[in-house]
């Protein structure tokens, strides 16, 4: 009998260990609703095991799910017994109060982390998050202005008359868009905005501009197009309950970046030199140059729109190719192909 119970007792083990590593790995891979099923499934067992916990905080922040993630938050605060737990959790806990808008919190919560001593890595998190959120001291003498729906973040080097026209044309880049989309964000987008002409920036160690669609956060250039960025925030809040990919999810942001060009004229050129098979690179993440992939994203964008508006609202919600397949009811490779003749015209 004691042997049973110990080859129970050492399956359970394994099989705890297993799920885990299958929990983590679904995160990793983007893949959240599984990441959050395995981890539900471990707390349905183990109320208090901290690294379900945790995993279930760090999904629903990443998901942009901040109310669940608050609940998540508490229990996480209550089991951290450790100073490296305790590290991870506090930096979770900024991403959850600025995901619902509750900036000073957030602030408050970033400094309280930075007195907790955590691994290398919780403090290179810890550093990152400081620099994409605002609360790093690079941002000292940075300049806040804010509108109807955003908040400016603009580098001390920039005039007042740019500061000007870049408010008033992005929040009038907001307004248009969301009427299209009509969405409802947590908070206000805070959009950083570099003095710099080089996409690649030094301190976030990658190129603007980025989004980070769940904080409504994007970093800018100051020369870049007005709509671009804010509709990456914009599209992903009209469900945060959403699978994204690539091909759709910059097509959104090139359509809606309210250049005034023609998106058909530049995906025809782009295509002649430079002919992509598009359900390759939709459905098998085929890799693309972005110089191709852009324009060639955004035409296709119009092309469905102009087809039918609200089964595209359906796409910008699932962006999956598979979802594309049940939306447009088994046509989506006949769309694929009258596109490709409007590519030729």
């Amino acid at each position: 009998m004691k042997q049973n119970v110990v080859i129970l007792l050492l399956f359970f083990s394994s099989f705890g260990y297993s799920q885990k590593k299958e929990m983590v790995e679904a995160f990793r891979n983007g893949d959240l609703k599984k990441a959050i099923a395995l981890a539900a499934k471990t707390i349905s067992i183990d109320s208090t095991d901290i690294d379900a916990n945790l995993m279930l905080l760090k999904a629903y922040n990443e998901k942009g799910d901040f109310p669940n993630a608050l609940s998540f938050l508490k229990q996480c605060e209550r089991l951290a017994d450790k100073d490296w737990v305790k590290s991870w959790v506090a930096i979770e806990s900024i991403k959850t109060y600025f995901g619902l808008g509750n900036i000073d919190e957030a602030k408050k919560a970033f400094f309280e982390a930075n007195e907790i001593k955590g691994t290398e890595n919780s403090l290179k998190e810890l550093k990152y998050i400081g620099l994409l959120l605002g609360f790093d001291k690079t941002y000292e003498d940075w300049k806040i202005r804010t509108s109807d729906n955003i908040r400016f973040h603009f580098e001390g080097t920039i005039s007042n008359e740019e500061m000007d026209r870049i408010v008033s044309t992005r929040q009038n880049a907001f307004q248009e868009i969301n009427i299209f989309f009509d969405s409802r964000l947590p908070k206000k987008i805070d959009f950083f905005v570099w003095n710099q002409k080089d996409p690649y920036n030094e301190h976030l160690k990658t190129n603007l501009g980025f989004t980070k669609a769940n904080f409504c956060v994007s970093h800018n250039r100051h020369d870049q197009s007005p709509g671009h960025e804010i509709a990456h925030s914009i599209s992903f809040w009209k469900n945060f309950d959403n699978n994204r990919t690539k091909f759709i999810n910059e097509g959104i942001g090139v359509y809606f970046d309210l250049q005034k060009n023609d998106k058909m004229h530049l995906g025809r050129q782009t295509f002649r030199r430079n002919p992509v098979d598009i359900k390759a690179v939709w459905k098998n993440q085929q890799r693309v140059a972005d110089e191709v992939l852009y324009p060639i994203s955004g035409a296709f964008v119009d092309f469905l729109i102009r087809y039918d508006k609200l089964k595209f609202l359906k796409l910008v919600e699932k962006q999956s190719y598979d979802s594309a397949e049940r939306i447009y009811e088994g046509k989506i490779e006949e769309l694929i192909n009258l596109f490709y003749i409007e590519l030729q015209k």
